[in-house]
């Protein structure tokens, strides 16, 4: 038996203590959006509110700008946190923060250049009840935010490669609080929307700059930023292996940034109201996925830097198991009772259809388990397909959600995304796993064999030969 000190050294032993910390942040962050969610939805009414979160969800678009750096970082550290090279992790940190910091300045310039000549209120269907300078203001603080983030998410993402989940998950608990004491001081000051905004949502971005500041300065120095460190073929390496990332971010970002927006333009901003409502609720339902995921995917590259395939395929079949059973139960709970847990929590005007009720359920048990596969592919730098998948499955959904909403309403929106998932992305995605897993149980066989071959070997050449043979000679 090992030590308890010893035990969370181990690799199960810093996923549990991911997910330990996970279940405390994410029951904290659960009941910190079941107290604010209504305070906002009742503080701006439905119109504002469906406003407020379709320019977040449009907004967040601008993550796509980290063209997968930061995801890719994740499985650069990881690799060294296996082979113990911390120059080569220091090279890796230098230039994606140099990168993401390059590309966040480009990006706010160019949305300076922007921003003032779009008629936001026309591509969000505003009403005219809603000032045009507080909807343009909080397009703007949305974007800042949004910018000043990239760089300063490459915090977790070194949390996250050397297997420390736990510490990322502290930073979002403290991020998480601070937003919605800034929400209640908004709300008792009785401010407008776009600064509700960033003192509800900017503490977090401040939170994940200052944790990556101590990071670098003091708690991991070796990852300290240098310009003798900036390198070309690094800087090239981090952007070829994200670049599948990024296909996979664009993808991510029409499925789930899209919808708002595609039934604010169609439907008008009030119908955003329940449409969001309910996928925040659902969100809350990816339990597993929420707590175990962010450990588990530093855990996987670390296990296959070191080529333990068991551990991979047995920690693989766990979660997909168990993670499908836990989705299930869920969505059925939430076509059960639903409906009155919206009304009791968001109020009349954020209740759903209870086809729009279903529908999220089912997403959230294909969603779940598609989460499940990605986690392993990521590890494994077996993106590249996935990639191309994901972007032909966005770009179904968003035909198709564009043509169903108007024929059948918002339920028509998460109606194209299951729709888009099962036509294009759910059997070929599940046959790349199982190649993947099938490949590391031949190299495993493989390296068996040649490991018995060896020691086989081995003893033969260690084998005593006897006394000499008499040759019938004599004296």
């Amino acid at each position: 038996m090992l030590a308890p000190a010893a035990w969370q050294q181990t690799r199960g032993g810093r996923i549990a203590a991911a997910a330990a910390s996970g279940a405390v942040v994410r029951v904290l962050s659960s009941l910190l959006t079941l107290l604010s969610l209504p305070l906002a939805v009742r503080y701006l009414g439905a119109e504002r509110f469906g406003v407020w979160a379709t320019i977040a969800s449009t907004v967040a678009l601008l993550n796509l700008l980290d063209l997968g750096i930061a995801s890719t970082l994740t499985n650069h550290l990881a690799r060294a946190y296996a082979l113990g090279d911390k120059p080569y992790a220091a090279r890796c940190m230098t230039n994606a923060l140099a990168l993401t910091a390059s590309l966040a300045s480009m990006a706010g310039l160019a949305f300076a250049i922007v921003w003032p000549r779009v008629d936001w209120m026309s591509l969000f269907n505003v009403a005219a009840s809603v000032p045009r300078s507080e909807v343009n203001y909080t397009v703007a603080a949305a974007a800042a935010l949004m910018i000043l983030g990239l760089p300063a998410a490459l915090g977790s993402k070194v949390f996250a490669g050397y297997q420390e989940v736990h510490l990322s998950n502290f930073v979002v608990a403290i991020g998480a609080v601070a937003n919605v004491v800034g929400l209640f001081a908004g709300i008792a000051l009785r401010v407008s929307m776009p600064v509700l905004l960033v003192m509800s949502a900017g503490c977090m971005t401040l939170c994940n700059f200052v944790a990556l500041v101590v990071t670098l300065l003091g708690y991991k120095p070796w990852l300290r930023p240098r310009l003798g460190l900036l390198d070309l073929p690094m800087a090239r390496e981090l952007l070829t292996s994200g670049s599948a990332f990024f296909l996979i971010q664009i993808a991510g970002a029409v499925v789930f940034s899209s919808d708002n927006l595609v039934v604010s333009h169609y439907l008008g901003a009030a119908q955003v109201t329940p449409y969001a409502v309910t996928w925040r609720l659902v969100a809350l339902t990816a339990v597993l996925q929420s707590l175990i995921f962010p450990a588990l995917w530093p855990a996987y590259a670390e296990a296959h830097a070191r080529r333990d395939y068991a551990w991979m395929r047995g920690v693989f079949r766990f979660t997909l198991r168990w993670t499908v059973v836990l989705n299930l139960t869920c969505g059925v709970l939430l076509i059960v009772a639903g409906k009155t847990m919206i009304r009791w929590w968001a109020g009349p005007a954020a209740v759903p259809s209870s086809a729009l009720l279903a529908a999220m359920a089912l997403w959230a048990v294909i969603s779940g388990f598609m989460t499940v596969e990605s986690c392993l592919l990521a590890a494994v730098n077996r993106t590249r397909e996935q990639g191309v998948l994901s972007m032909i499955a966005a770009a179904v959904n968003l035909g198709l959600s564009i043509v169903l909403v108007q024929r059948i309403g918002s339920v028509g929106v998460i109606a194209g995304t299951i729709l888009s998932y099962l036509l294009v992305l759910v059997v070929p995605q599940s046959l790349i796993v199982r190649s993947v897993l099938r490949v590391s149980l031949t190299e495993e066989s493989s390296e068996s064999f040649e490991f018995q071959v060896s020691r086989d070997a081995r003893e033969v050449l260690q084998k005593p030969t006897g006394p000499p043979i008499c040759t019938g000679a004599t004296d």
